[in-house]
């Protein structure tokens, strides 16, 4: 007994009291992290690892043996942090081990490189303020480090009193290491040269002594980057001069003295060219202004130029100020931007005074395109005033006529005639009126789903041409495409056209689609269904799904022996004839008939007599609910599926039994134009009979 307690007590610090389990007690091996901003992985004897991203504890999901040594280490350091760790090793002594401390704080590094040639001392400034005076060339670096990741930038704040010192790799980023590639050259007794640039509009590029180049975009105070030793010369010259400018350098050449230059003056100023032309038919006086303003009086026939110079790059526009007392004076090349060089080429162009001819048009649907005197084209696309561009001459004939009518429509024109007088003409009156006509179309169609197309033929039987002539699909038709291209104009008086449709899904056929166009009056309606793998859609089932109806009647039948089946529903006719044709001794039959069709290559058991519900409409005999897809509505009534034709076909069988007297009676639909019926009928007389199926599309 005394044995067991001690095992018992002693399960924490030792192994296992069986030899068998040696395992069977293991201690964690965990602690804390502090000031972890990030994510950092420690290791357990270099296998065993954790991700930590957050301050707290933590514990390795391995466990060890009692007397087993621990080891951790950090695997991966959080970015722009350090790690250490206290603590971190030992050996398993009888209890979990949770001293492990990980710390984390921001890894800093210092911010220096090197300077040469300085004489005397430079004051080196990094972005942020921190400033650093150097004296003695050599390494250097600024006494605060700097974060990894951060951004540094490092300039000269102050010269050598008798030199000038330049910065070259004075900016990046600080990765995982100090920076020490910066590098201060000094030059001793050079200084920079530089002034100041006023009137620039664009961008100018400098030279000092052929070399040292500057590119500069505003006005102000520039310097160039090489300094020029004590006693030699620089010369500042312009290397790429503004667009549409041109900027003079003074005080430009010297020689470099014991301080810096920054007298050299440049001074930039915009291109100008003059604008004029030539002056013909002149009599009289014509005044002419350019950009609404420097107007110029020319009196005689010839050349003539503005006073005022334009700016290159700059707009210009001549126009007519003030006309002669008895012409009309035209600019032509009258605007555009001046270039580098002078603009000589405005033409005025004098004559009589003419006026302009114009009116209005009512009624217009489309473009009617008038002439004045046969030319002077105008196309007019909306009802209103209208003025032909090009006047008449005072005492000249002007006469309106129409050269091309809209397409639809007849426009006529009133008051188009006369003689121009001392004023506008304003008076011709164009009518327009709509040519409208009408269509016929060629009975109905079918559109086949996912294969082919379906086609209706559009006569034209009226006299005017008929435009834009397409079939109104009904809205939620999404999946049909409809190619009216061949119908945008169909000739009168017998002309066709063909609408074309196809289609990626089914839908139930709809009767009283209209085809109509632009200039269409009473149009014709027609009925449009589908068709998948070649039969008729009476019914869309699911989003893949349809039932259908077999093209052609099977041969004329009875519906079956007089025996009671329990065929009764009235909606579901897959599971009537499932349970006529399973139905000892009810023979050679309807039902029987359609469950063995194999009609299309279908499998036996495929097609099915359909229920009286699938045949006929509500408010028929059998009271079926409003609303469900039928036969009679979704096809027979809108002339599909050959049902209204031949001796026997309007009565077909469906595979409900009447229920009253099971055995001897079923019902069967009879289709007739505008009023089906319903009715009980004996089972062994003979009606026509129509299988239905359910198809994948």
């Amino acid at each position: 007994m005394q044995s067991i307690l001690a095992c018992g007590a002693m399960v924490l610090s030792i192994s296992g009291c069986n030899d068998n389990d040696s395992n069977s007690y293991l201690v964690t091996i965990g602690g804390s992290v502090k000031g972890l901003s990030g994510s950092v992985t420690l290791l357990n004897n270099e296998r065993d690892s954790e991700v930590l991203s957050a301050d707290g504890t933590f514990t390795f999901s391995t466990g060890q043996g009692e007397s087993s040594a621990y080891a951790v280490t950090v695997l991966v350091q959080p970015a722009g942090q350090t790690c250490t760790v206290t603590n971190g090793s030992g050996t398993v002594a009888g209890a979990n081990v949770t001293d492990v401390l990980v710390v984390c704080a921001a890894s800093t590094f210092t911010l220096g490189g090197t300077v040469s040639g300085l004489s005397g001392t430079v004051v080196l400034q990094r972005a942020g303020g921190e400033a650093l005076s150097i004296s003695s060339n050599g390494d250097f670096a600024f006494p605060t480090p700097v974060g990894e990741g951060s951004t540094y930038a490092v300039s000269v704040k102050t010269q050598p009193a008798s030199g000038n010192c330049t910065v070259a790799k004075g900016s990046g980023d600080v990765s995982s290491a100090s920076v020490t590639s910066i590098a201060v050259t000094c030059v001793a007794d050079a200084f920079t040269t530089g002034g100041t640039i006023s009137g620039l509009i664009g961008t100018l590029v400098l030279q000092d002594n052929g070399a040292d180049t500057q590119t500069i975009s505003t006005d102000g105070v520039f310097t160039f980057p090489t300094p020029v030793k004590q006693g030699k010369a620089y010369a500042v010259t312009v290397l790429t001069q503004p667009t549409d400018q041109t900027c003079s350098v003074g005080n430009a050449t010297g020689t470099m003295g014991t301080t810096k230059v920054t007298n050299v003056a440049l001074v930039c100023s915009t291109n100008t060219f003059r604008v004029g032309g030539t002056v013909s038919g002149l009599l009289g006086n014509l005044v002419v202004q350019d950009n609404g303003g420097d107007a110029l009086t020319v009196s005689a026939n010839g050349k003539f130029v503005f006073a005022t110079p334009v700016a290159q790059g700059s707009r210009y526009a001549v126009t007519i100020q003030t006309q002669p007392g008895t012409q009309t004076c035209t600019v032509a090349d009258g605007t555009g931007t001046l270039g580098v060089a002078n603009v000589l080429s405005v033409t005025v162009a004098c004559a009589t005074n003419a006026y302009a001819v114009g009116g209005a048009v009512t009624g217009l649907s489309g473009i009617v395109t008038l002439l004045d005197n046969g030319g002077d084209a105008l196309p007019v696309i909306a009802n209103g005033s209208f003025t032909f561009p090009t006047p008449v001459a005072e005492g000249s004939t002007y006469a309106v006529t129409v050269q091309t009518q809209p397409a639809t429509q007849t426009c006529t024109v009133t008051d188009g005639s006369g003689t121009t007088g001392g004023a506008n003409t304003t008076d011709v009156n164009v009518t327009c009126a709509t040519n409208n006509t009408t269509l016929s179309v060629s009975g109905t169609a079918t559109i086949p789903v996912n294969v082919g197309s379906g086609t209706l033929t559009v006569t034209n039987t009226g006299s005017s041409t008929a435009a834009n002539v397409a079939a109104t699909l009904p809205s939620g038709w999404t999946a049909v495409t409809q190619d009216a291209s061949n119908c945008v104009a169909i000739a009168a008086n017998g002309g066709t056209c063909t609408l074309s449709f196809t289609s990626t899904a089914p839908y139930v056929a709809q009767g009283n689609i209209s085809i109509t166009g632009d200039n269409i009056t009473s149009p014709p309606v027609t009925a449009l269904a589908f068709t998948v793998g070649g039969y008729l859609v009476f019914s869309v089932d699911s989003l893949s799904s349809a039932s259908v109806i077999d093209t052609t009647d099977l041969t004329f039948d009875h519906w079956g022996n007089p025996v009671t089946t329990g065929a009764q529903s009235p909606t579901d006719g897959a599971s009537n004839t499932t349970t006529i044709s399973s139905t000892s001794g009810i023979g050679a039959s309807a039902a029987v008939d359609c469950n063995d069709s194999t009609s299309g290559g279908a499998a036996v058991g495929t097609w099915y007599l359909p229920a009286i519900c699938q045949l006929g409409a509500a408010g028929q005999f059998v009271g079926c609910s409003t609303g469900l897809a039928n036969i009679d509505t979704n096809l027979v009534q809108l002339g599909f599926g050959g049902f209204l034709t031949g001796l026997y076909n309007p009565r077909h069988w469906s595979s409900t039994e009447y229920s009253p007297i099971p055995t001897n009676a079923a019902l069967a639909e009879t289709f007739l134009a505008g009023d089906s019926t319903q009715h009980e009928y004996g089972k062994q007389l003979g009606s026509s009979v129509r299988c239905v199926r359910s198809i994948a599309y």
